[in-house]
């Protein structure tokens, strides 16, 4: 099946490039989605500023005119596990093509086990050229064992404005940028609270949209949201948040990462570590942690903590009344304070020995343009996309990035090693077993800085 995907895609794009070459001889305010104007009918993506005297400036610039000919007829395979011609990316797949001279294949790879994977077919000779990085074990530090330094491929302007530059630096390590996107990408990840707007609506319960207005939108009012909605009865639930995704928006986790220094560190004595699983081992002790993604579709549960691909029309809520699904952002953890968004670290790069890397370079931009999607299709509404690109207006140095599942991963630990007692004990025991799995995440977060040395020494052999 995979073969056959491959084969057709390869063959799509090789006709329409065929086809093109003979016709030769486009600090984030924070609003909330009630005040985000749809008056233009369509999702208003990010677009980056670009500086009237430059080159970018120019009406015919074009970022793929510089394209060479020893490259045209090239096709980038890209590592993925989703069959992006049921995606969004159908439209920039079938028309990367016509519009560079260049050629794409999907290279499908299972989500689980991604990297291992990938990196099994670049020792046998079978190396792609283009890697996502996700979440678990598809994320840094896990793929930096597969990937190059962008920042050496010739075809890659970063001084484009296109780039999200606190993003670049967030994969900066050494002076070496190992990871990409884009401001305005379609392809990115921040975590926000979904509500279902007509258990409020109907009821007459204050929504969280409204906590957000008046300024007092923190974790506790939305546990008041979601004891309200319980008291409509047997049925009814309350709230679905992994502790993971709560515990990244207090800006903290068991591994965290400085980028700046590119060192991991325990996080395992942070005092808001112990706060927010205290916090959460009370909330799930009040049976107010009890709701799920299907219970949220079928009208049963108040609220639900995902990223943003319920934003999407083929996400998690396709089989719901979509005007049933409210959003705003995460809560602040005390009134006041200003709020840390928990979000997935979505970053595209090239890989180490990929064939076709300057190839790979242009397919990178093309894949992360949203000019080049049908974006007005690909949210639930035109507020929702507008939510959305509010959302990636938020720099990534007021995001958190949970490096815990990649971290465990280096040592051959599934995440219910670090997690399962700690999120059963109650609230009195959270400290207790916290300190339990503190030499597994020492051990983990050795394993990822030993993992870094490793691949930096490698490169400035390499590029010395």
């Amino acid at each position: 099946m995979k073969n056959s995907i491959k084969k057709i895609l390869c063959l799509l794009c090789a006709l329409a490039l065929v086809f093109s070459l003979a016709a030769c001889g486009g600090d984030g305010d924070k609003t909330d989605s009630a005040d985000m104007s749809s008056e233009q009918g369509s999702v208003d993506y990010t677009k980056p500023e670009v500086s009237s005297g430059s080159k970018y400036a120019e009406e015919d610039w074009n970022p793929y005119a510089t394209i060479s000919d020893s490259i045209k007829g090239s096709i980038v395979r890209f590592a993925t596990w989703a069959d992006h011609t049921a995606t969004e990316g159908a439209l920039p797949l079938s028309k990367f093509a016509e519009d560079t001279g260049l050629g794409v294949e999907l290279y499908l790879v299972a989500e689980s086990g991604y990297v291992n994977s990938l990196m099994t077919k670049i020792a046998s000779g079978d190396i792609p050229d283009v890697f996502v990085n996700n979440s678990g074990s598809t994320d840094f530090p896990v793929t930096l064992q597969i990937a190059s330094p962008i920042n050496k491929v010739s075809t890659v302007d970063l001084n484009e404005p296109i780039w999200d530059q606190t993003m670049l630096e967030s994969a900066t390590i050494e002076g070496n940028i190992y990871m990409v996107n884009t401001i305005g990408s379609p392809w990115s990840g921040s975590n926000l609270v979904y509500y279902n707007k007509r258990i409020f609506s109907e009821n007459g319960f204050k929504t969280p949209e409204e906590y957000f207005k008046e300024g007092k939108w923190t974790w506790d009012n939305l546990l008041k949201c979601a004891k309200t909605v319980k008291t409509l009865g047997e049925g009814y639930k309350g709230l679905y948040v992994s502790s993971d995704d709560f515990i990244s928006s207090l800006d903290t986790g068991f591994m965290k990462y400085d980028s700046q220094t590119g060192r991991f560190s325990s996080g395992v004595n942070d005092a808001r570590l112990l706060e927010g699983y205290q916090w959460y081992a009370d909330a799930r002790d009040q049976g107010l942690l009890d709701g799920s993604v299907n219970d949220f579709v079928t009208g049963k549960c108040a609220l639900v903590v995902r990223g943003p691909y319920g934003l999407k029309t083929n996400g998690y809520f396709i089989n719901m009344d979509q005007s049933d699904i409210g959003y705003t952002y995460l809560p602040s953890w005390e009134e006041g304070e200003g709020f840390i968004t928990s979000s997935v670290y979505r970053m595209y790069g090239i890989i180490d020995g990929a064939p076709n890397a300057d190839a790979a370079g242009y397919f990178i931009r093309y894949w992360l343009d949203p000019a080049n999607y049908d974006l007005n299709n690909a949210f639930i509404s035109v507020d929702a996309g507008n939510f959305y690109y509010n959302l990636t207006k938020i720099p990534a140095t007021e995001k958190y990035f949970p490096r815990d599942y990649s971290c465990l991963a280096l040592i051959g630990e599934a995440s219910n090693t670090l997690y399962t007692k700690v999120r059963q004990v109650s609230s009195a025991g959270v400290k207790t077993a916290i300190d339990e799995v503190g030499n597994v995440v020492d051990k983990a977060v050795n394993a990822a800085n030993d993992l870094v040395q490793k691949k930096l020494a490698a490169d400035r052999e390499r590029y010395k």
